[in-house]
This record gives C-alpha cells, sequence and structure tokens, in this order.
C-alpha cells in the first residue's frame, strides 16, 4: 500500500460494504425466524472448562469489595517443538458481593402486554414475576456455597393479599399462585414485596454485603397475590434454594410458562451484571449437583469484568486487521441502525444469531432493553476483551487466541499476528501480559528481523494457546487445582466462527453509506498504537521506519528527521497525540453505566 499504514480508500469501502452485508445477511435471517432459537438457552455442554467456587475458598476484603482470587494456568499446543514455551499463569479477581442491593423498577405497561409475542407459548407476561423469582433462588444459593457467614432472612416488606381491603388499589398487578400452603404463599410475599421483602448478607471484618443478585423493588404498581395468607403465631423460616426451586417449578407448571422461566433467567445479567441461565427444555433441579454445574454457573455469574467482553464480542473478526477497524464498526452500526432501527426485538436476535455461544446473555439485555445502550460504547470502538471469559464461554475475542500460522515462515516473511502470538506464549519481558487491543497488526517482518523467541520456532506446527486449568486461593495458604481432562482441552480450542456467523442470503438488501466517513480513523489509529506499541515495545526494524514516521505515530512537532524510540512510546504503548486525548478522555466517562433498572 502507498501508505505505510492507513488503508485505501477503495479498501476503506470495501471492509465497510462487507461488514455491513453480514449485519444484513443477520436481519434478513431472524425477521423470517421469529423465535429464539435453542441455543438461546442453557445447555448441559457449555461452561464445562469453567472454574467453579471450593467450599474452603479463601476470601479478601479490600475497598469495600469481597473478592475470591485464583490463577489460570496456560500452555501451547504443538507437539513437534524442540524449543519448549513455557507453562505460565494469569491472576484472576472475582467479586462476590454487592455492597448495596440493585434498585429495580417495573413499568406497568411492560408487565400486562408481553414486549415479544412470538418468543413464548402464552401471551401474559410473568417476566418481571420470574425475574425476581430467580434473584431469591440464585442468592439462596449463594449463602450455601460461599464459605463466609451468610444470611437469608425475610424482612417486615411483603406483597398485598386479594381480599375486600385491597380492592381500592391503583394499578394493582394480580398473581395468581394457586392452591400453595402458607410457607409457600410467605416466599411469594417476600419475593413480590416492594422494597427488599428479603435480604441474604455477608457479614465480614465489621462490615455488611449483599448478594451479588439482591433488588431493592422501587416504588411503582404493587403485587397483589391470589392467596389469603392467614395469620401464623410463628414466623416462617426463607426456603432453601432447593425448597425455592421447587416452589418456582410448580408456578411455572400451573401457568405453563416455563418458556418465561428460560428467559428470566438470562436477566439478572443484564440487571447485575452477572449471567445466570437455565437448563436446556425443563425446569427440573436434580442436573444442578452433578459435576459441580451449578457452582461454575455461579462462579461465572460472578466474574462481572467478563460479561461485557462477551456481549461486544459480536463485533469482532479475526482476518479485521488493527489499520481497518473503523470501516468495520462504520458499517455494521449502520445496518443495525438503518435495518432494525428501533426495533429492539431485531436487534436482539441479530446479536444472538451473531454469537450463539453467549445467545442467553443477549437474550437478557433483550428482555430489559438493554441492547442500545451497550452498543454505544461501539460507537467509540470501546469493545474490550476478557481472556478469561472467552476461553470460559467458548467465545473467540482476539487474535491472540487463534493458532500461530503454518508454516510460519512465507516468503521469507512472519506475519506479524504471529509474532505477537509467539512473543505472548514465550512470555518473555513486557510480551506477558495479553495485549489489549484484540485486532490483529497487519503486515510481516522479514525473518531475520524477528525476535530470537519467535525464529526459534520457525519449523514449529501450529502453535496455539491453550487453557489448562485454575488454581484457587484457599484458607491455610493452600491451592486448590481444578483441572480440564483431554476431552475437554481438546474441544476447548475456539472455532473461529460460529455457524450462524456466515448465514446467506441477504436478499436485495444494498448497501447505505450515510455512516461512511473516512475522517474518522481515530478507532483504527488507537487500535495500531496499541498492538503495533505492545509487538515492538523495545525498538523496532529500519524496514518499519516509515510506520513509526506516521501521522498516527507522530506525537511530537519535531524538525529532526530521525526519532529515537524512547520518544515515541513508553513500556506502556505508544502515548496517544493530543487530537486523541479529549476522545480519550471521553471514553472514561462512557464506561460508567447506571445502576438502576426497569423492566
Amino acid at each position: 500500500m502507498d501508505d505505510a499504514i492507513r488503508i485505501s480508500d477503495e479498501q476503506f469501502r470495501s471492509i465497510y460494504e462487507r461488514s455491513f452485508k453480514r449485519w444484513a445477511r443477520l436481519y434478513s435471517h431472524v425477521t423470517k425466524d421469529s423465535p429464539p432459537p435453542a441455543y438461546c438457552l442453557f445447555t448441559k455442554d457449555a461452561f464445562s472448562q469453567h472454574p467453579f467456587f471450593p467450599r474452603n475458598l479463601s476470601l479478601k476484603h479490600d475497598n469495600g469489595q469481597v473478592f475470591a482470587s485464583g490463577l489460570s494456568v496456560w500452555g501451547s499446543t504443538g507437539a513437534t517443538c524442540n524449543h519448549r514455551l513455557p507453562t505460565f499463569r494469569q491472576p484472576v479477581r472475582i467479586g462476590v458481593t454487592r455492597k448495596d442491593p440493585v434498585s429495580l423498577s417495573i413499568s406497568e405497561t411492560a408487565q400486562r402486554e408481553s414486549s415479544y409475542p412470538p418468543w413464548f407459548a402464552r401471551d401474559e407476561n410473568y417476566l418481571a414475576v420470574l425475574i425476581l423469582a430467580w434473584a431469591y433462588i440464585l442468592s439462596a444459593r449463594w449463602t450455601e456455597i460461599i464459605p463466609e457467614p451468610c444470611s437469608l432472612r425475610y424482612t417486615d416488606c411483603q406483597a398485598t393479599y386479594q381480599d375486600a381491603t385491597t380492592s381500592h388499589l391503583q394499578n394493582a398487578i394480580n398473581i395468581d399462585i394457586g392452591n400453595v400452603d402458607p410457607e409457600e404463599t410467605r416466599w411469594w410475599a417476600a419475593v413480590l414485596a416492594p422494597g427488599q421483602g428479603w435480604q441474604a448478607t455477608m457479614a465480614l471484618e465489621q462490615d455488611s454485603f449483599s448478594s451479588p443478585w439482591s433488588i431493592r423493588l422501587q416504588s411503582g404498581p404493587q403485587f397483589c397475590l391470589s392467596r389469603v395468607m392467614n395469620a401464623s403465631p410463628s414466623p416462617h423460616m426463607t426456603p432453601s434454594f432447593s425448597e425455592a426451586c421447587s416452589y418456582l417449578n410448580r408456578f411455572c407448571e400451573y401457568h405453563n410458562i416455563i418458556d418465561q422461566s428460560h428467559a428470566a433467567l438470562a436477566a439478572p445479567e443484564a440487571i447485575t451484571d452477572l449471567p445466570f441461565t437455565c437448563y436446556d427444555g425443563q425446569l427440573h433441579h436434580d442436573w444442578i449437583h452433578q459435576g459441580h454445574h451449578l457452582d461454575k454457573l455461579l462462579t461465572l455469574s460472578c466474574n462481572t469484568t467478563g460479561i461485557r467482553p462477551m456481549l461486544l464480542g459480536i463485533f469482532y473478526k479475526p482476518s479485521v486487521e488493527c489499520n481497518a477497524v473503523t470501516p468495520w464498526l462504520q458499517g455494521a452500526l449502520a445496518a443495525i441502525n438503518h435495518l432494525a432501527g428501533n426495533d429492539l426485538y431485531v436487534l436482539g436476535r441479530m446479536c444472538m444469531e451473531r454469537a450463539p455461544e453467549v445467545a442467553y446473555l443477549w437474550l437478557g439485555c433483550t428482555i430489559l432493553g438493554l441492547q442500545k445502550k451497550l452498543l454505544q460504547d461501539v460507537r467509540f470502538g470501546l469493545i474490550p476483551t476478557d481472556l478469561h471469559a472467552a476461553v470460559w464461554s467458548g467465545t473467540v475475542q482476539s487474535f491472540i487466541q487463534q493458532p500461530v500460522s503454518h508454516p510460519l515462515v512465507v516468503h521469507g516473511h512472519v506475519a506479524r499476528a504471529d509474532e505477537c502470538r509467539l512473543l505472548f506464549l514465550s512470555q518473555k519481558n513486557q510480551h506477558a501480559r495479553v495485549p489489549v487491543c484484540q485486532w490483529k497488526p497487519f503486515g510481516a517482518t522479514p525473518l531475520e528481523d524477528v525476535d530470537v523467541e519467535v525464529r526459534v520456532h520457525a519449523e514449529c506446527e501450529a502453535h496455539g494457546l491453550q487453557y489448562q486449568g485454575f488454581f484457587w486461593d484457599c484458607t491455610n495458604d493452600e491451592l486448590e487445582f481444578q483441572s480440564l481432562d483431554e476431552e475437554e482441552a481438546v474441544a476447548h480450542i475456539p472455532r473461529s466462527r460460529s455457524p450462524a456467523q456466515e448465514i446467506g442470503g441477504a436478499g436485495q438488501v444494498p448497501v447505505f453509506y450515510e455512516a461512511l466517513d473516512r475522517r474518522k480513523e481515530v478507532i483504527s489509529e488507537n487500535a495500531t498504537r496499541s498492538i503495533l506499541g505492545w509487538l515492538r515495545f523495545d525498538g523496532h526494524a529500519w524496514h518499519e521506519r516509515e510506520i513509526w514516521k506516521h501521522e498516527w505515530f507522530d506525537m511530537y512537532d519535531s524538525d529532526e528527521e530521525d526519532v529515537g524510540w524512547n520518544e515515541v512510546c513508553s513500556n506502556d504503548g505508544p502515548k496517544p497525540p493530543s487530537r486523541v486525548k479529549s476522545w480519550i478522555s471521553g471514553l472514561n466517562s462512557s464506561i460508567s453505566a447506571d445502576s438502576d433498572t426497569t423492566l
């Protein structure tokens, strides 16, 4: 290319078109197939490699948060290597509490009218009721598996009971719980109570913390139970996780709303940044204690930093290079805005089809109407990555996850993407940290100019990053290792694409170019600086001189022809030029999210 970094106008337009057409194909598909497919719900094979909290887990209290910690273990594939690549570890911290309950409000319109009629067998919308029920159930399980002292109790707040004295209530939402006993009635009264009808808390070092799924129901339409509650001389005990599951099972069977309960299990992720889903097909709970399956899901639910990367990973494509991110994202967002518009149902379905592995997360976001809010970050190129969330969900979020090319050397050159992969696998110096940028670098390096850690693998066959297991920090300074068997390790190697990602037939949908803007390449600039700064943190070869003299890296008004490396970047990568400083400061403010949620 004539420019050392920037792609041509023709390439820019072509990438925009490919991205637009990809999302247009998804739109054509979902508008012909309304019901969400089966993979939108949890299956028993999902997250088989996910670690789970051990009973002797060591918890740490720091800056108003309680968290568990551990180390993931990584190695590399490639059996024919004569220069052994190391096994290495990456630290992980997972929060297990929240300081305050999530504020939740319920829209009367959303409660009385189903917003997604094609999805469910019945028109009546019980999603709000089911979400509140699952919040209790997850919290009850939390109190049973977390080793620190936890308690679960009822408060004095209860939903009202239907009788002559409640007939005057305005906008009351009547809930028929059937002919159930007083203990079950009392549970529903707590679950549907205004404010907090129950509290799941942890006491630690003079502080009190709430379970991650604690909810405070704000003022709005009140729930009114059909069952009359008789006064009892003794207080009812809060039901255990299993007992609460049985109550919910009966309610779902009574109303024939198993499918709605499936969807409701996806919504707590969108409310609290924590995912949880259900077993495929039925809401039986005999599976939850098999193979620590439920405990793996609870651990996943607590890894809040991994949720956004899993969701926004739908915009990542392994073949897109760092200097071409701008047209790729412009085309995707243009297709979404032009075709889906304000139809949140269609947008949600497009996102589900784009990444079946995390479709259940997008299902929860769609129920709560959070799609547009999430996509705001994409306009600024804010698509975070989390290597652990990727490996535990079976998704591809970064080029660093993909295997090294075979053969490595082509026409005497090594692709810069493969340089990055091998340097990360070698864990030398600054390359021991995961690249922040997920977009692969463009171009290739002459073999004689690559680092020795890359050159020694010139004849190797397809090295690749491989997850091996997890060490938990436990009490008495012990470590507990949870490993993978060979079948799980092989199955874990990520695919470069999911089957639903390459849906054919966009029909005659034309490409709209209103969002095509060559002048706004700051996303590509940032991605290029980030990944090349990671790759060349200690200097660059002579043949890359034009790259580092490019305006995307030219950060100083200097008349000198040669600029030393120390003037161009620090160990954390090149510093941004002044023209993007305001853009970066704007991104920091856009990351914060409002904790209040409306159903």
